[in-house]
């Protein structure tokens, strides 16, 4: 096998793996904090959940280290093996198995220990059995064989990046990796690198696993290069400063979900596509009024992916209930499912009302699926699917979509939209293919719509607009008694400056007499 260079800012050792291996991992320190807790909507859930709140208790983790090359390979949280050990301090209570072999402290896996399952501030910190892996072992057991090996645990974290300089190798890599996710229904968090350069090869690369960046952007950029170009990555941004640290706050989401999931006995709640759907899906754009998509071609935005990574959205959407497609019984509007594709003109339908007088303050919807393998070439093939949102009266759409996510390259699709007026809807799922299982999950959450609002500053009056799509124009018209015609006063879209969530405007001058002001736009039916 070609050297292969897994680098960030630094390359830190080269190892073999039939042939020459260098790896980077991404952190550079054991700084750790809090408030990432509150934008993934952890601190929320865990007091509406109080005791009941999930922590990934009873589900296997799998951890993977790109060591310095020292011997023995320093590639733990705490030194130990080459047998099973104790975990210590934060990891008291938790049984370490370094599958690599006797292993000293490395403090980026203690910090991503610290992130992933730690009983300080963990996300999951229920769990109770890792592994561990040096990054060449890992890839040497994904990489010969017939088959990768099978490995322990259901969900795994990679926090390093890198790329063997051979693109036929690379891709080997991927596929492999890919096929094995999918054979054993494992879930897998990996990084993007620390910078807005190109992506890394290795593994952010990848179909099937959550490809993480951070919230300030500072990422790769430019999408996929490897084994399939112009695929849209991260899928899923967190407000910390390290990609290297979103990746195991998302992989312990995932071990969070997949708890209750197991818990529930609903084998298919159990799957990745699934809970990768429901994480894509309850992906927050709270801070971030900047996201949007810019083609029906594109599922994520350019930057952000799907969004902020929001574990109570995912809880709650997973809470929902799966609901088979229908085109006669309406499904509630929060909700997953998991099936399989055909080729007819409508596809797989799922029906769903805003009620009279409300809005979905905002509806988003994810659609996940696996592309497939010819062994033992590792040949890929991945079916074309569709997903699409309607409105609908008496279970038929009306007029064309409304919103639509067709990529030709990606095995993603995601829909997110602000105020959703009253009404029936159907979100719709496409393909080119028959018998492709997916994972579907949506959720619209309900809320008011734009309201504007008037303020005083001594005699001045001020409007105050909220709930705004930042994306959308609205224009504010006056009138002295109600009658028509109104004056248009102010027209605005915030994403023309600074894009926002609200708007405040000034007339020009006070009103010598009464007036009414009111707000319009043109929803989206």
């Amino acid at each position: 096998m070609p050297r292969l260079e897994l680098a960030r800012a630094h390359l830190l050792h080269r190892l073999p793996l039939k042939g020459v291996v260098a790896f980077s991992w991404l952190g550079l320190g054991c700084f750790v904090h809090a408030t990432w807790q509150d934008d993934i909507g952890y601190t929320q859930l865990a007091s509406e959940l109080g005791a009941s709140m999930p922590t990934g208790a009873g589900i296997i983790l799998l951890q993977t280290e790109a060591d310095s090359g020292a011997s023995p390979p320093d590639y733990l949280p705490q030194a130990g093996g080459p047998g099973s050990f104790s975990g210590t301090s934060i990891n008291t209570g938790k049984t370490f198995y370094p599958e690599s072999g006797l292993g000293e402290y490395r403090s980026h896996a203690f910090t991503v220990s610290s992130y992933l399952y730690a009983n300080d501030m963990g996300v999951a910190r229920g769990v109770t059995e890792v592994h561990f892996y040096t990054a060449n072992d890992f890839l040497s057991r994904v990489y010969n064989g017939v088959t990768p090996t099978i490995f322990p645990g259901r969900v795994q974290n990679h926090s390093w990046v890198g790329t063997t300089n051979d693109a036929t190798t690379d891709a080997l890599l991927l596929r492999r990796f890919d096929y094995m996710l999918n054979r054993d229904g494992c879930i897998a968090a990996v990084p993007l690198n620390n910078n807005s350069g190109a992506m890394p090869a290795l593994m952010g690369n990848n179909y099937h696993a959550l490809t993480a960046g951070v919230l300030s952007g500072v990422h790769s950029q430019g999408g996929t290069n490897t084994d399939g170009s112009g695929r849209m990555k991260p899928d899923l941004v967190v407000n910390e400063g390290e990609t290297s640290y979103a990746s195991p706050i998302i992989a312990g989401c995932a071990a969070v979900l997949l708890q209750t999931a197991t818990a529930s006995g609903n084998a298919s709640a159990q799957k990745p596509q699934v809970i990768k759907a429901q994480l894509l899906a309850g992906a927050s754009k709270k801070n971030l009024p900047q996201w949007r998509r810019t083609a029906d071609a594109k599922p994520y935005d350019d930057v952000f992916g799907a969004g902020e990574l929001n574990l109570r959205n995912a809880h709650y959407i997973q809470q929902g209930g799966q609901f088979t497609f229908s085109t006669s019984v309406e499904r509630p509007s929060r909700g997953w499912d998991f099936a399989s594709t055909t080729t007819g003109v409508s596809g797989r339908r799922y029906f769903f009302s805003i009620p009279v007088g409300r809005y979905a303050r905002t509806f988003s919807t994810a659609l996940t699926w696996h592309r497939s393998f010819s062994l033992p070439s590792y040949s890929p093939t991945l079916a074309n699917l569709t997903l699409r949102l309607y409105a609908a009266a008496g279970f038929a759409t009306v007029g064309g979509a409304i919103s639509t996510s067709g990529s030709s390259v990606d095995n993603v699709e995601h829909l997110f939209l602000y105020n959703l007026p009253s009404g029936q809807y159907v979100i719709e799922v496409t393909s080119d293919t028959s018998n492709i299982s997916y994972g579907l999950a949506w959720d619209a959450q309900l809320g008011d719509g734009p309201l504007l609002a008037p303020s005083f500053s001594g005699e001045q009056i001020q409007l105050d607009a909220v709930n705004l799509d930042p994306q959308a124009t609205y224009t504010i018209e006056s009138s002295p008694d109600l009658a028509d015609p109104w004056t248009t006063e102010h027209t605005f879209r915030t994403a023309d400056g600074t894009p926002a969530f609200m708007h405040s405007w000034q007339p020009s001058s006070q009103p010598a007499a009464p007036h009414f002001f009111r707000m319009r736009w043109t929803p989206v039916r």
